[in-house]
């Protein structure tokens, strides 16, 4: 979600304060087009309301809740991923909330500047099998420190001992399905440990399609226009965190011109595998003998050109898969995946083509960078798009609503954007936005965008981190006040019909 902030001057140092102000800027002033409203959102409606499901407080933590998610064969629950490491379980019927499962010791050290300070590294994801009332069997994506023998790497554009940190996939067992209450037996299983150049762009989600298979999402490892060279945003000591962050070091692990249009890395891809045995030589899980690339270097592979897909959802009636993919300067995307699909970056920015443009600032432009041959492939646009500097910040990826309290967002695709927090200067309405759109299946071009005012006030007064969605079907927005992974205001809210408007 991070925007990168970047100088032409090696020396320039940025001392760290205890606020997400201090780690990005809205856009840089060189950019030529920071001033275009190349995706403006018109549209408004229908209006929503929300009511509280849970909260942090003193007595019961929830700090950055990032994706809520039903398990099979459990119902009435909801599973709540917290950035710092805790797999939550709410009894939507009491409200309970009760810790399933703490993987706290392994996520690396939260901050990327310090305590209370932004950060996308951390606990991400979750899937639970779709046997899960049978086997138990659950599925996580964390950060963690980079780890030698016998956890070397599986996936790496980076020589050992130099990644910023590893984000693995890994596989737990629940003690009894039935009771979340009963937590998680002791040891996991990993599929998956691949290097991260920088902090950023992890992508993170993960979830079990209609097929059974396990989707996974990468973002294209961080750092700026997904290309060597450009100067790192945070260049510090890896461990002992420390409050001072700089933007000296050049950026590393990239390939050069990019990751995610290149088919031999991990990095700026979604990822299909089979987690049940028989394995792979040489893995922790099957390859899918119908993936597109399959012979080919990296054959987990289900499509590429991502930034950083950090959230997305599949539509269970049928089958399709919507990701929300974060941009770099103008557009923030939807994208609707097929196998094999190519969704341009870092050639294009939506439908908008990108310019590395060397050691300075890379922007988005209608016309093509000439200079790249490598960019001549046919790529796939977004279903819809809008506008990231005048919009909003981060796209995040929702579902298809298919739930019964709001009539009016049936078959509609719900997601939403993640704030104007790191917004310069900031304004009285900063904060989260939520949207809605027709999907209108097989139809090609761009679907329009509607905002769905959050009544009462007509704002969501939070950094939306995530969106969730329960096993009827409703949709709930995670989030906290300040965007960062510290701190107990977490709140899950769930989407409900707006109030009733109030007469004196």
């Amino acid at each position: 979600m991070e925007r990168r902030v970047r100088s032409l001057l090696s020396v320039f140092v940025i001392t760290c304060v205890v606020t997400v102000a201090t780690l990005a800027a809205a856009h840089p002033p060189w950019n030529p087009f920071d001033n275009t409203r190349f995706a403006p959102i018109t549209r408004f409606g229908p209006s929503v309301g929300i009511e509280v499901v849970t909260k942090g407080d003193a007595t019961n933590s929830l700090t950055s809740p990032l994706k809520a998610v039903a398990a099979p064969g459990l119902p009435d629950y909801i599973f709540i991923v917290d950035q710092p490491g805790i797999l939550w379980a709410v009894n939507l019927t009491t409200g309970v909330r009760t810790k399933f499962h703490d993987m706290t010791a392994i996520i690396i050290p939260l901050g990327v500047c310090g305590p209370d300070t932004f950060d996308e590294r951390g606990f991400l994801g979750v899937a639970f099998h779709p046997n899960f009332q049978l086997n138990g069997l659950f599925y996580t994506y964390t950060s963690e420190v980079e780890s030698g023998p016998p956890n070397p790497a599986n996936f790496t554009t980076v020589p050992a001992g130099s990644a910023d940190h590893q984000n693995v996939i890994s596989e737990w067992r629940a003690v009894d399905p039935a009771n979340p209450a009963a937590g998680v037996a002791a040891g996991r299983r990993e599929l998956i440990r691949a290097n991260w150049p920088q902090f950023n762009h992890d992508g993170g989600d993960l979830a079990f399609g209609p097929d059974g298979k396990l989707y996974i999402t990468m973002g294209d490892g961080g750092g700026a226009d997904d290309a060597d060279g450009q100067f790192d945003i945070l260049a510090r000591p890896k461990y002992p965190q420390t409050p001072t962050c700089s933007l000296v070091a050049p950026i590393t692990g990239h390939q050069g011109n990019g990751n995610a249009q290149k088919r031999n890395t991990h990095l700026g891809k979604i990822h299909r595998i089979d987690v049940n045995p028989p394995f792979s030589p040489g893995k922790q899980y099957r390859v899918p003998a119908d993936n597109p690339f399959v012979g080919g270097p990296v054959p987990e592979i289900w499509s590429y050109g991502h930034r950083n897909p950090y959230r997305f959802g599949f539509d269970d009636r049928h089958g399709d898969l919507y990701v929300g993919d974060v941009g770099q300067n103008d557009i923030e995307e939807v994208d609707q995946i097929v196998p094999g699909g190519n969704y341009g970056w870092n050639c294009k920015e939506g439908t908008l083509f990108f310019h590395i443009n060397g050691t300075d600032a890379g922007f988005a432009s209608r016309e093509p960078d000439g200079a790249r041959a490598d960019c001549s492939t046919q790529f796939i646009d977004p279903i819809a798009q809008y506008d990231t500097h005048h919009e909003g910040h981060s796209v995040i990826g929702g579902y298809i609503y298919r739930g019964s309290m709001i009539p009016e967002l049936r078959e509609k695709y719900v997601f939403g954007d993640f704030s104007l927090l790191f917004k310069f200067p900031r304004g009285p309405h900063d904060y989260a936005r939520v949207f809605s759109m027709n999907v209108g299946r097989g139809n090609p071009g761009l679907r329009e965008i509607s905002e769905m005012p959050v009544l009462p006030g007509g704002a969501l007064s939070l950094a939306l981190l995530g969106i969730g969605q329960d096993a009827q079907g409703e949709i709930y927005l995670l989030g906290n006040i300040n965007g960062v992974p510290f701190g107990n205001g977490g709140i899950v809210v769930r989407l409900t019909p707006p109030p009733e408007p109030t007469t004196d």
